[in-house]
């Protein structure tokens, strides 16, 4: 089975990942507030991505799945780091 990157993700402290279209979109604040309060953002560990099958990938592993998937359609960042713009 071919790996896809489907989903922007954050890895919580507590090694919970929680997922949203975008890092930081208005549903993904929404759940981090909900579960971690106010100061979510202190208790952030890593941002970066699940594949389909919920696994968190950090945002240098995403870029080298989401390439060879074919994923890529914006070359708008740095090579080898994967943010959600490169694949919208």
């Amino acid at each position: 089975m071919e790996r896809l990157i489907v989903a922007a993700a954050m890895l919580m402290d507590d090694g919970d990942v929680i997922v949203g279209v975008r890092h930081y979109s208005p549903e993904m604040r929404k759940t981090l507030e909900k579960a971690y309060g106010e100061k979510y953002h202190t208790r952030v560990k890593e941002q970066g991505f699940v594949d389909q099958t919920g696994l968190f990938i950090n945002r240098q592993d995403a870029w080298i799945i989401a390439q060879l998937a074919g994923q890529i359609r914006r070359k708008c960042s740095v090579d080898g780091t994967l943010f959600s713009e490169n694949l919208y």
